[in-house]
C-alpha cells in the first residue's frame, strides 16, 4: 500500500478518536460526577468541616440552654443583630467545647442560628 493513501485515511480516524476522547472526558466530568483527587479532597474537607460545626453547634446551643437565666440570655440574644449573635455566644463561653481553647470555627454563629431560628 502507498504511504500516502494510509496517511489520508488515518487523518480522519485520528480527529475521531481525539474528539471522542475528548467528549467523552465532558461527559465524565460534567455530566457523570467524575472528580479530579484535588477537587475530591477539597469536597471531602468542606464536607466534613460542616459536619463536625453541626455536631459542636448542637453541643453549644445544649449548654446554652443548660445554663442560668435563659430566659434573660435568650431574650438579650434575641434583641442582639443578626450578625453579632455569634460573637455574644462566643463572648460568654457557649462555642467552646469542654477541654478545648478556643471555640471551632463557625460553630458560635451556627449555634446562634439553632437558638434564634431566622424566619424565611
Amino acid at each position: 500500500m502507498d504511504l500516502t493513501i494510509i496517511q489520508k485515511h488515518s487523518k480522519p480516524f485520528m480527529l475521531g478518536a481525539l474528539a471522542g476522547a475528548v467528549l467523552i472526558s465532558w461527559i465524565g466530568f460534567q455530566l457523570v460526577g467524575w472528580k479530579s483527587p484535588s477537587v475530591a479532597e477539597r469536597f471531602a474537607k468542606t464536607q466534613t468541616e460542616t459536619a463536625v460545626v453541626g455536631v459542636l453547634s448542637k453541643i453549644c446551643s445544649v449548654q446554652f440552654k443548660a445554663a442560668a437565666n435563659l430566659p434573660e440570655r435568650l431574650a438579650e440574644l434575641k434583641k442582639t443583630e443578626r450578625w453579632s449573635r455569634g460573637a455574644l455566644i462566643t463572648k460568654a463561653g457557649f462555642a467552646t467545647m469542654p477541654g478545648a481553647t478556643e471555640p471551632a470555627n463557625g460553630v458560635a454563629e451556627a449555634c446562634s442560628q439553632l437558638l434564634v431560628p431566622e424566619a424565611s
